[in-house]
């Protein structure tokens, strides 16, 4: 009786630890091992806001981690009368005014600020626009922020040749 005993506590011991055991792993099948970038700000733009209007040289701010790097893109964005029907043509980045990439370092808070940038528009443009955005690679991923889009003002404007 006792063997019986003993031969049915080591049964029911399996039983119970294969019951935990298949229970864990059954609740890790649904998991996704997580990302490089989970849980990190997307870099953003501050300021100047979107919307606003940019009348010269100006300088982009905005937030990221702390203590990283920040890819800025800046595009030109205009009007051309150059179809033969008369009709503008929009224009992004061309060679005479191409989009700018530069880099930017975020401070501890998370801060960052571009160096100055200037857009350079050909006279006869119309439709002045700015779009700008940032981003940051980690590991295999890319985080972004939307387009910021900046109207020109038509006075100021930097001609180029």
């Amino acid at each position: 009786m006792k063997k019986q005993m003993v031969t049915l506590w080591k049964k029911t011991t399996s039983v119970c630890l294969l019951v935990v055991i298949s229970l864990s792993a059954h609740a890790q099948l649904g998991k996704k091992p997580k990302s490089a970038a989970y849980g990190k700000l997307t870099p953003s733009i501050t300021s100047p806001t979107g919307g606003s209007i940019i009348g010269g040289p100006f300088v982009l701010v905005g937030k990221a981690e702390p203590n990283t790097t920040v890819n800025v893109t800046i595009s030109p964005i205009y009007l051309m009368p150059k179809s033969t029907d008369g009709k503008p043509v929009l224009r992004v980045s061309t060679p005479l005014h191409e989009r700018q990439e530069f880099t930017a370092k975020a401070d501890a808070n998370g801060v960052w600020q571009s160096r100055v940038v200037e857009v350079h528009y050909d006279p006869k443009a119309t439709g002045r626009r700015i779009f700008a955005s940032v981003y940051q690679i980690w590991g295999n991923e890319i985080l972004q922020s939307r387009n910021t889009e900046y109207m020109v003002s038509q006075k100021r404007l930097k001609k180029s040749n």
